[in-house]
């Protein structure tokens, strides 16, 4: 456990190698397996990226499970986790779901990251929805990026000067009218996203 997850300093500044496992056999496998379904269960999102680096059938039920209940970075990854072992895109579902629904904007933007890995309809549409209408900037700026990924421009927003000027338009979050004026700016920079995907 102290390999996998650190000190917890460094994993909350770096984050953690979920591979480390990987290199595990036997009985010392079996245990570290055990432990990471344990710590999963207590909330530990990084507990499911071991477990999807393991591709842990024994995790499985449980993740399913804890999918129905769960939220934020743990849902996002027991998401990947099952797709990874299952060989599927069954949860993208869930991930799109946390884009649009976390109250979380730092939730919300990891979903718009790891979405670019699934370049289906459902994936697009709601990434330009993000982009429209969710109220933080680096939620668009991530989902902007993702789209150009997807569609194989290079995902860095800022080289598209008029789009990204548009997505960081501030507005008054006292005042609805200032939001209103705000979307149609967003607005304005999915619809250059478009064409510039259409070209």
């Amino acid at each position: 456990m102290d390999n996998f997850f650190g000190n917890p300093y460094m994993m909350w500044h770096d984050g953690i190698n979920p591979k480390s496992v990987c290199y595990l056999k036997g009985e010392e496998r079996d245990r570290a397996e055990i432990m990471l379904i344990e710590s999963m269960e207590d909330g530990s999102h990084y507990a499911a990226m071991g477990l999807r680096e393991l591709k842990s059938q024994k995790a499985i039920p449980i993740m399913k499970e804890l999918l129905k209940k769960v939220g934020s970075d743990l849902k996002i990854q027991i998401a990947l986790a099952l797709n990874t072992i299952e060989d599927t895109t069954e949860y993208v579902p869930d991930i799109i779901d946390v884009l649009q629904y976390n109250g979380s904007p730092y939730v919300r933007l990891k979903a718009a990251m790891v979405l670019r890995n699934y370049p289906t309809i459902e994936v697009i549409e709601s990434l330009f929805t993000a982009i429209e209408k969710d109220p933080d900037y680096l939620v668009r700026y991530h989902a902007s990026e993702s789209l150009l990924h997807i569609h194989g421009f290079r995902p860095n927003i800022s080289e598209y000067k008029e789009i990204f000027h548009l997505i960081c338009v501030e507005f008054d979050s006292d005042h609805p009218d200032s939001y209103r004026e705000a979307v149609k700016q967003y607005t304005k920079a999915a619809d250059m996203l478009r064409d510039l995907f259409a070209k």
